[in-house]
């Protein structure tokens, strides 16, 4: 595969061409950024949250998960117009918020009024300039559920293992497949279908084996789970993770 460089006008990998090869489209991602920015004018309640509840929804995270992070360096993986970004402003030093939309970035702009905050703009299967063991603390909620496929769940979870220091936390959420031979079959069923339909909006679910692997593999370790029965997918129930580099 070429070797990439970086596109400007859009913050993605664009692929040096050969004479006789066409440019590769990096659909997914794009596809993306543009639903979540066209989300951004509308209908963010529904798909990121009760903006009253974020400081209230941050702090029962924690909790469930027996931590109480404060200082150094968090990143907010998947910030959207800001909702928990004031709170997590008022526990760290500084905090790196990272969303795939520009638009919702602008929005998270408008509402924070932290001045220990910076928004970057990320392409949705990196941190994207993010250096490697730089942060203390990372938070990612109701965000890994909305990714169109597995593999960019495990990239997600390799991201967390990557920026944290040695001795740092992230703080995760996203639903999990159920157990059995039932949910695996709905799951095989279901995949084709949700990709023709707002599969950055329906997601992919993993199972607990898969995310145990994909956390394996980012030399994560689990501190702390918790469930939850409220996840709105079918076959699937919330996963909390306190997970230690």
């Amino acid at each position: 595969m070429p070797a990439a460089e970086c596109d400007p006008r859009l913050g993605l990998a664009r692929p040096r061409l050969h004479a006789n090869r066409r440019p590769t489209i990096y659909a997914p991602r794009v596809k993306m950024r543009a639903v979540w920015d066209a989300l951004a004018a509308a209908e963010t309640e529904v798909y990121v949250g009760d903006p009253e509840r974020g400081g209230e929804e941050l702090a029962s995270l924690f909790g469930r998960l027996g931590a109480d992070p404060r200082g150094g360096v968090c990143v907010e993986v998947g910030c959207g117009p800001g909702r928990m970004t004031d709170a997590l402003a008022a526990r760290f030093d500084r905090v790196v918020a990272v969303d795939v939309s520009p638009e919702m970035i602008a929005r998270a702009r408008k509402e924070v009024t932290a001045p220990n905050v910076e928004f970057r703009e990320v392409s949705g299967e990196r941190l994207d300039g993010i250096g490697d063991a730089t942060a203390d603390a990372a938070v990612c909620y109701l965000v890994l559920q909305h990714l169109p496929s597995r593999r960019l769940v495990r990239s997600y979870v390799r991201e967390l293992g990557r920026v944290l220091r040695p001795g740092g936390e992230a703080f995760v959420q996203l639903p999990i497949l159920n157990a059995g031979l039932r949910p695996r079959l709905w799951r095989t069923l279901r995949t084709p279908a949700a990709r023709l339909d707002r599969p950055e909006l329906r997601g992919v679910r993993l199972t607990r084996a898969e995310l145990d692997r994909a956390v394996e593999g980012a030399a994560l370790t689990v501190v702390s789970t918790d469930t939850g029965p409220d996840s709105p997918y079918r076959f699937s129930m919330d996963l909390f993770l306190r997970l230690q580099r």
